[in-house]
This record gives C-alpha cells, sequence and structure tokens, in this order.
C-alpha cells in the first residue's frame, strides 16, 4: 500500500453506474477507518484508489491499494480536520471502473482549541470559519485572536467565527491559526492551517524584432496555484521615457503570442499583465527591455532536441528508481533497482551518443538576393554552406560537458550580418551525483552511468536519510570569502536554527546545477535556517575532507541540530528548481517530525512505498524500458554498405570539416 498527496482528478472515468456506499468511522486510536465491501471490482479492475480531501486546508492525499482490499486505515491526518472521503477501482490505464460515494468525517482534537477550516479561496480572499471545542462554553471565551505567519493580525470578539482575508498576494504561502482567549487565562490555539494564495505562476516571455518594423513577443504556459485559472492577457508597451504607447488586449486564455507592426527603431519596455478568472486582481511579469529596429537583417536561429520525448521519459523512469532505491531497505528490491536502472542509463546513453536537433533558420532580409547560410560553431565556420531556402536543418554534435555555442552567417554578406548566438546543452547523459573521490572511476567525466558501478561497490549506502541515531561531525576548518576569515565547522550560535551543509566542486557538472538550486532556495527561506556551502579543497586541512567527513562523492548534504551533531545526509535527485525544492521541504518536515508542507512531494510517496507496491512499480518500468528498447532499434536501424545516400537528411561533423577561424562579434 502506498499513500502519497495527490488529486484523484487526474484518473480518467469510464463508469456509468452509481456510487457505491461506503463506511468511514474514527478507530480507538484516531485514524479513520474505511470499508468499501459493497464497491464493485470488475476482472478488468488493477487496484483501488482511496482519495481523501481536508476541508480545512483543502489538502488531498491518495492510497493505492490491492483489488483485493475492502477496508483500510487512513493514518496521514491531522487532528481537529474535518475530511471528504470517497474510493474509486482503476484499470491498468488509471481509468476508473467503479466508485464510491463522498463521505465526510472529523478526526478528534488535540486539545480544547477552535477547529479551524478554509472554506473557500479565490485570488481575492481567502474566506476563514472556526468553530469552538464542544468541552469550552461560549461564556468561558474571553476573545480569538487571528495568526498570520506567527504575527497577530487581528482580535475579534467571542461571538464571531469567520473572518475574510483579502490582503495576500498570488503563489505566497501563508499560515493560519485561531488562538483563544479563555477568561481564567488559559489559550488554546487551533491545528495551523497552510495555504498557497490561489493565482497562476508568471510564465517567461520572449521578444523578436522581425523585418524591419515589426516587433513579436511571445509567452509560455502558466501554471495554476491552487486551482487558479486566467480570464485574458494583455500587453503593456512603453517608450524609452516610459510613456505607454499601446495596450493590446484583452486577449483569451489561449494568446501566447503578440504580433505589433509598425514599430520604429529605439528601445521599449514591455510587460505581460495576467488578468485573473473569477477575481478583480491581476499579475504582471517583470518589466523587459528590448532594442527593435537593430537587429532588422539578420536571421534568428533556434532549434528543438530530436528524441526529446523518449529522452524525458527515460530520464523521468531513472529518477524514479534512485529515489525508490534510496527510500527502500529491502537489499533484493536495491539490486533490482540498480540492476534495471542499469539497463535504463545504457540506453539512455545510446540515445544521446550523438546530440542530435533540428536547426531553425528564420531569415528577416527584405532583400530579393539569393541567399545562402554557412554554420559557425563555436566560433568556427564550416565551409559546406546552406541554401537560403532550407528552414530546417538536422544536425549531429558530439557529447560534452560544455554547451555549445552556435550561429549562422549570410553570403553574400551584404550586410555582414550572423544571427545571435544561441547555446545547446550537449551533456546529454544523466546526472545528480558523481563519486568523484573513487580512484577506481573509470571515466573523469559525471555521467551517472559511470558512478553507478562505484556505488555498487561501497559497504554502506551513500543516501542515509534521517539518521536513527546523531552522528558527531568532525570539525573541520573552511575560509569564508564574504567574512575574509577562516571559521569552524560546526560553529555553536546562540540561535536555535538548523544547519544545512551542502558540499559541492566546481568541476562537478550535477554539484553546479545543484549550488544555483541551493542559492535559490536559501534567498527565498531566509531566516529559517542556517546555509552553508562548502567547496571541497583539500589542501585546507589536515587529511582530505572527504575522508574526515566519509564524502564518497558530491553534491551531498548534511543538516546538522542545535548541537551540531548530524541528524541527516543525504543526497536531492531534483532535475529543476521547484522540484529540488519541493524535496528541500520534505527534508527539513522530516527533520522536524512536522507534515511535509508540500501538497505533490513524490518524496512522501517513496518513502511510503511498500515492497509490493514497488515491485509492481518495477514490473511496469521494466515494460515500458522493452518498449522504448525496441522503438530504438527500430528508428535507428543499421546501414548496410550498399544503402543509399540519405539526400533528404544533413548531417555535419566537426571531424572531417575544413575549419576557419572568424570573429563571433556582431557587426
Amino acid at each position: 500500500m502506498s499513500e502519497f498527496q495527490s488529486d484523484v482528478s487526474s484518473y480518467e472515468t469510464t463508469s456509468s453506474n452509481l456510487p457505491a456506499p461506503i463506511d468511514v468511522e474514527l478507530s480507538s486510536q484516531g485514524n479513520i477507518f474505511v470499508d468499501w465491501n459493497q464497491l464493485a471490482r470488475p476482472a478488468n479492475v488493477r487496484h483501488c484508489i482511496i482519495h481523501y480531501r481536508s476541508l480545512n486546508n483543502n489538502q488531498s492525499h491518495t492510497i493505492r491499494v490491492s483489488r483485493k482490499k475492502q477496508n483500510s486505515y487512513l493514518r496521514k491526518t491531522q487532528p481537529g480536520h474535518l475530511y471528504e472521503v470517497h474510493v474509486c477501482a482503476v484499470d491498468s490505464s488509471d481509468r476508473i471502473i467503479a466508485a464510491s460515494q463522498c463521505a465526510q468525517i472529523q478526526t478528534r482534537g488535540e486539545n480544547e482549541g477552535p477547529r479551524l477550516r478554509v472554506t473557500e479561496a479565490t485570488p481575492d480572499y481567502v474566506w476563514l470559519e472556526w468553530k469552538k471545542s464542544d468541552e469550552v462554553h461560549l461564556t468561558d471565551i474571553k476573545m480569538y485572536k487571528l495568526v498570520i505567519n506567527g504575527e497577530t493580525k487581528v482580535i475579534l470578539p467571542s461571538e464571531e467565527t469567520r473572518y475574510v482575508v483579502s490582503d495576500g498576494n498570488v503563489g505566497e504561502k501563508y499560515v493560519f491559526q485561531i488562538e483563544m482567549l479563555r477568561k481564567d487565562g488559559k489559550i488554546a490555539s487551533s491545528v495551523p492551517i497552510h495555504v498557497t494564495w490561489p493565482g497562476v505562476t508568471i510564465p517567461k516571455t520572449q521578444a523578436i524584432c522581425h523585418a524591419c518594423k515589426e516587433l513579436m513577443i511571445s509567452w509560455g504556459d502558466s501554471t495554476s496555484i491552487n486551482n487558479g485559472n486566467i480570464e485574458s492577457y494583455t500587453l503593456h508597451l512603453y517608450d524609452s521615457k516610459g510613456e505607454l504607447l499601446t495596450k493590446v488586449g484583452p486577449n483569451s486564455p489561449e494568446c501566447r503570442e503578440v504580433w505589433i507592426k509598425d514599430v520604429d527603431k529605439g528601445v521599449y519596455t514591455y510587460i505581460l499583465e495576467i488578468k485573473l478568472a473569477n477575481s478583480n486582481k491581476s499579475v504582471y511579469s517583470k518589466p523587459t527591455r528590448v532594442e527593435c529596429g537593430s537587429d532588422s537583417r539578420l536571421p534568428i536561429l533556434t532549434y528543438e532536441y530530436s528524441d526529446s520525448m523518449e529522452k524525458k521519459e527515460l530520464t523521468d523512469l531513472a529518477h524514479h528508481l534512485i529515489s525508490a532505491r534510496d527510500n527502500t531497505k529491502s537489499k533484493t528490491l536495491i539490486d533490482r533497482c540498480e540492476h534495471q536502472l542499469q539497463q535504463i542509463l545504457s540506453l539512455l546513453n545510446r540515445y544521446t551518443e550523438k546530440v542530435r536537433i533540428n536547426l531553425k533558420i528564420q531569415s528577416n532580409s527584405t532583400e530579393h538576393v539569393l541567399q545562402t547560410y554557412r554554420l559557425i560553431i563555436d566560433g568556427v565556420e564550416l565551409d559546406k554552406s546552406i541554401p537560403g531556402t532550407v528552414k530546417q536543418y538536422p544536425l549531429e554534435l558530439a557529447r560534452r560537458d560544455e554547451p555549445y555555442k552556435l550561429a549562422v552567417s549570410v553570403t553574400p554578406a551584404l550586410y555582414g550580418t550572423q544571427s545571435k548566438p544561441i547555446s545547446v546543452e550537449a551533456s546529454g547523459y544523466l546526472t545528480f551525483f558523481c563519486t568523484h573521490f573513487d580512484q577506481h572511476k573509470s571515466s573523469a567525466g559525471c555521467a551517472y552511468l559511470d558512478t553507478l558501478p562505484c556505488e555498487q561497490q561501497l559497504r554502506r549506502p551513500i543516501h542515509q536519510g534521517l539518521l536513527k541515531v546523531t552522528q558527531a561531525m568532525e570539525t573541520i576548518d573552511l575560509y569564508d570569502l564574504r567574512a575574509n576569515k577562516t571559521v569552524q565547522v560546526p560553529s555553536f550560535r546562540k540561535e536555535r536554527r538548523l544547519t544545512i551543509l551542502f558540499f559541492y566542486l566546481n568541476t562537478c557538472v550535477p554539484a553546479r546545477h545543484q549550488l544555483t538550486y541551493f542559492a535559490d532556495y536559501a534567498s527565498h527561506n531566509r531566516g529559517k535556517y542556517i546555509y552553508t556551502s562548502i567547496h571541497y579543497i583539500e589542501k585546507e586541512n589536515d587529511k582530505p575532507l572527504h575522508e574526515a567527513l566519509s564524502l564518497e562523492g558530491v553534491p551531498m548534504y548534511f543538516v546538522l541540530d542545535f548541537a551540531g551533531r548530524i541528524v541527516w545526509r543525504g543526497r536531492i535527485c531534483a532535475q529543476e528548481q521547484v522540484e529540488y525544492n519541493v524535496h528541500m521541504d520534505h527534508i527539513l518536515a522530516e527533520v522536524n517530525t512536522i507534515q511535509c508542507p508540500s501538497p505533490d512531494c513524490e518524496l512522501c510517496r517513496y518513502c511510503s512505498l511498500t515492497d509490493a507496491d514497488l515491485k509492481e512499480d518495477l514490473t511496469e518500468i521494466e515494460l515500458k524500458h522493452n518498449l522504448l528498447l525496441q522503438q530504438f532499434f527500430r528508428t535507428r536501424p543499421t546501414k548496410s554498405a550498399g544503402a543509399k545516400e540519405n539526400r533528404r537528411q544533413r548531417v555535419v561533423s566537426l571531424k572531417d570539416s575544413t575549419k576557419t577561424m572568424i570573429s563571433t562579434q556582431y557587426h
């Protein structure tokens, strides 16, 4: 049985039957017991899904159980919360075959504090309601205090049972709590409720100058925050003096680009306004400057990866196996995870032996002159020309850690035109951790395919997570660049805050990526913890740092308690900043023994996976791997000696090309 925060709406329903009744009740320990023996389970049912949602903070949880089970306990509940529970049976494609009715039940409160819940959350306001405990009489209550993020917001009379908060900012996290002050001097507080203010995220924008007097501004998709929706987009364009030139909109939620014609040469500033649905609020992008007119004749070069869908699927499978392996205790399942991980990484390595991209060339020139292009790679212009009529150009590049700088030049260069260089990431391989300190490592690169065999030879797992017994950390001397002095870690301070240590190397690719994530997380969570990033330099201590602290590789994390002892040590496997923040929140909640604040935390699911659930997941991954392997061999047949030349595809290699060094600056 596995339990994780989710939403049952992700399952597609095919059932037309009436919902079956279910029974819910509280056990003697305060857990919710659910019985669904009347739910129909046809032969094509794979497993049952229990979905329960707190009406206090709108957080949802999902439990996946065997199709043979008829009842279960809900253990991830909060005291005093009102829950809505329903069960459904799904097939192998996650389609709902049968569903139950929704039932409501409230858990017992921890104390005499009021029971607080969120009845409605919109971008304009959050509606709070509370109810006093049955053990407290109304005449015993002196007043209520509404506390938001640890600060008292307002004092309310004893008869009040609701309050509307209307001054929140979209996307920010708020913690609401009601304190009840009794006439006898006692204070009882409600269970804190975590709410992310509804709205949408601000997408990335891009501006491109076309022809002589055309400006195209485009933007990506916005992500909903707590069921926030978009009503319209409006683009505001300002001149160099800050005066509004035009306002394009409101446009539909499906709009993703705006073309502005007859734009004179100059510097402009644009702002994207996103009007929220069912709200009077709007969110705005940061002011962005764009220069129009000077680059009117430059060709525009963009690209997209080939096989990107297959690479993404393989990368997701590898991350799933890594997280499942690091959070399971069964040696048999760990070995099976590593075996399948080896297969996934090997196939991913085949896909990324060469970086295959499709270059897209768009000309802005209005001259009626037959033009050709020449490809420039890292400042080296290739002799082979590309006809001006070609709009897409397939290209293969050798895999390497550093990105490629690509551009195209125009021939004849009437105006010395050359496109702006673009950066193409060419590492290709999966990497999140590297055993740089292992002398037997076969490769100097950071591919996890080379690191995995070194890990398998270690006596203890690298990722230990929350330690059952805290460990004393050996004191090390570090040079503080900001303070320009030598300091000792761990250091004992007056403030009682946890310390997060991040170990990295500048030469390590995944460590450099996670250093950026770590710095961003620290900047948005200042004051809560002490953040220290440590760059490994062997000569700073009497013995190497990795030997003193038993570090097998980087990036590596330690969490120290108030006494400077290690309470958590391990690594983080995240593909982007948002996922990294969720993982870090989970780790710190685990150390602080509180509930994970992230509603979509994957680590919550991995930590609750049983051996049976993991075996089922591994079987699915094996099937997906076999399908991707078959697809790989179908799309990459072996070329025979007598095969005809493919005249529809052009492949360029730097190895045998004549190279001419040119300046990469614009003219």
